[in-house]
């Protein structure tokens, strides 16, 4: 929940063009790695598409994965998802 909690602030901040503190300047322009990577650390819960679990979540692992319409995706988005798996996959 803290995670959500800070990309509702940014993007209030952000859609907010009159605050001027030196804080509200930094979050202008889109996440730094180290952001996402630490927003990510914090959730317990993570959505995204299968290309991007690519991208996104390099250097984690997580427990199971849950892919949703499985039937309808391709098998090589099915293994990239695959690659951070740890223990299991539901389809």
């Amino acid at each position: 929940m803290p995670a959500q909690i800070e990309l509702l602030r940014r993007e209030k901040q952000q859609s907010n063009p009159n605050t001027t503190t030196t804080t509200n300047k930094s979050l202008f322009g889109p996440p730094k790695a180290k952001e996402i990577r630490e927003i990510i650390s914090k959730c317990q819960i993570l959505c995204m598409t299968c290309s991007d679990v690519g991208i996104l979540v390099l250097g984690f692992k997580f427990p199971f994965i849950l892919i949703d319409e499985a039937s309808q995706i391709t098998e090589p988005n099915i293994v990239i998802s695959l690659v951070r798996i740890t223990d299991q996959i539901v389809l």
